[in-house]
């Protein structure tokens, strides 16, 4: 870790062993085979006992008052990060965070906020829920929380206030743009369940569409529901929109690889430190689909559950994988609670796929042996490179390798904007533009030439201290050339404000290239079958994925 020296590092190490003692984990370990060689360091029982007798030192001499929770907490968070990116600890405070991360649900207004200037704001209210219900609008400043003054506070102070318990009332003080006088709102909270498939529908009169966000614990249950309706009319073909989805629950990627392949079929196994912990996940239901054709699109954001989701659909030659490689998180998490209502979120194990193949992308223990020694971290340190991953097999006998995420089967890369856009984006313009549109119209407006002509004024006012000032010489010629992109972000802030995100993403498949690339995949029965056959040399003597032995597997 950054600023750490290696004492540091090492006393941060004692407080996590000690915690592990605490929860009743703990016990001498031995010496590694670099102590034995003449390394001086102390073996752990030791330094847990060097540590207590800090601590009591301190708590007897030190001069100043210490807040031993606080401190301990930001020591046993900096260890934790010594180890990887998946370790964390979840203090009592926290325990709402760990809950929805792991179910989407929370008890609040249903809404995104961000920071603005000195305040926060409503940046998007959730569709049926306590924000929209009240008619809280994007831009709406949140001013106090029931008598408390909010100016000045943080999305993190001012998220725990709007939160709370379901069906409790709390007044809202909000100053909506173009507005002199406030507004008072009375808001009730609600369990918010944040939906883990934002939209689906049909991109043409046989291909649906499925995008889902996370792998909460109704992951499955809401694609499957998605699925059934969709199947009320003509499918043929499904994508399946698995983009920026960090991944979340394995149980749940298990249960939607069952939807498309044999019951009995291994999905993933994982292998932890002893074998007494290894687990082996089949599907345990028949599939609803199949036979249903497949695209399913992943990103270099796609991980841990995505990756075990697109991976086994592609070890089984079942779908056809379209987009960047995946992000390459092999590991599994395990939640462990520890006393006084904390919890420890450790990693457990690696997974494999069906194939033997694990995609995790980074070294972390090679990694923290490199940072100990070079004393700083490079972005690429502890990555697997291509030249030491090995070849696996699908079913039909493709190669497949394992290490650095899932590699699609056709590989495309990401949609990109202008740097004009990338600037009215991060300088708000679009939400402001979009804000202003919706305060006056009751219905969503038509982008027209005039209203993209007031845009175009707004942005070059030279009066607002911006970025985009030293784009002035060329910023009307930009807007001029780069009209139609300019427009159709313009046309999805709308959307999200009439029509919430469920609209906005309809729009945005409109103008993507990857999505309209696997529709046209899916319509074409010849080439969907050529990507998912192996070719015709290796066919001979390829059976199965697991039943060819490979060599490689788990290395």
């Amino acid at each position: 870790m950054k600023g750490l020296t290696k004492g540091n590092r090492a006393l941060l190490w004692c407080i996590t062993l000690m915690l592990t003692c605490w929860t009743g984990q703990a016990g001498a370990q031995s010496a590694t085979q670099e102590q034995k060689s003449g390394d001086a360091r102390l073996d752990a029982q030791q330094y847990m006992e060097i540590l207590g007798t800090a601590i009591r030192t301190l708590q007897t001499h030190y001069v100043d008052s210490v807040n031993w929770s606080r401190v301990l907490t930001a020591g046993i968070e900096a260890m934790l990060q010594e180890l990887d990116p998946y370790t964390e600890f979840y203090s009592e405070a926290d325990q709402q965070e760990f809950k929805t991360m792991t179910t989407g649900e929370y008890a609040g207004i249903g809404a995104i906020i961000m920071q603005l200037n000195d305040t926060v704001c409503i940046s998007e209210p959730y569709e049926k829920m306590p924000a929209a219900q009240v008619n809280l609008l994007p831009g709406d400043r949140i001013l106090s929380v029931d008598g408390e003054n909010m100016i000045g506070k943080g999305t993190a102070y001012v998220s725990e206030h709007l939160r709370g318990q379901p069906n409790t009332t709390f007044a809202l003080q909000i100053l909506r743009p173009g507005e002199k006088e406030p507004r008072v709102v009375e808001i009730t909270r609600q369990k918010i369940v944040i939906d883990a498939v934002p939209y689906y529908g049909w991109m043409n009169d046989s291909i649906g569409y499925i995008q889902l966000n996370n792998f909460t614990d109704k992951a499955a249950l809401d694609v499957q529901n998605s699925l059934i309706e969709l199947q009320k009319g003509n499918l043929k073909g499904l994508v399946f929109d698995l983009r920026s989805n960090p991944g979340g629950l394995v149980d749940e990627a298990v249960k939607l690889v069952s939807m498309f392949v044999p019951k009995g079929s291994i999905v993933v196994e994982t292998k932890a430190k002893t074998p007494d912990r290894n687990t082996t996940y089949r599907t345990n239901t028949p599939p609803i689909e199949p036979d249903l054709k497949l695209a399913v699109l992943i990103d270099r954001s796609s991980a841990s559950a995505s990756e075990i989701l697109s991976g086994a659909l592609q070890d089984y030659d079942r779908a056809v994988i379209m987009g960047e490689r995946s992000y390459g998180k092999g590991l599994v998490q395990s939640s462990y609670p520890l006393p006084y209502n904390t919890i420890l979120k450790y990693t457990s194990a690696k997974y494999y796929i069906p194939s033997g193949r694990c995609i995790q992308a980074i070294d972390y223990q090679a990694r923290r042996v490199a940072r100990w020694e070079a004393g700083q971290e490079t972005p690429d340190l502890g990555r697997i490179p291509d030249s030491l991953t090995h070849v696996f097999h699908t079913a039909a006998g493709r190669e497949v390798r394992d290490g650095g995420g899932i590699k699609p089967d056709v590989e495309r890369k990401p949609q990109t904007i202008s740097n004009l856009t990338y600037y009215l984006q991060r300088e708000n313009r679009f939400f402001h533009f979009a804000n202003r549109l919706r305060f006056e119209n009751e219905t969503i407006p038509a982008v027209t030439d005039s209203v993209y002509a007031d845009f175009c004024r707004e942005v070059t006012d030279t009066r607002r201290d911006t970025v985009l000032r030293v784009m002035k010489i060329n910023l009307q010629h930009d807007l001029d050339s780069l009209k139609s992109e300019v427009i159709e972000q313009i046309e999805m802030d709308l959307e999200l404000r009439y029509n919430f995100r469920r609209g906005m993403t309809r729009r945005s498949l409109e103008g993507d290239d990857l999505v309209r690339e696997a529709v046209a995949l899916l319509a074409d029965d010849k080439r969907y079958t050529e990507i998912l056959s192996a070719p015709k040399a290796d066919k001979q003597g390829r059976k199965g994925t697991r039943n060819s032995k490979n060599k490689n597997k788990n290395k």
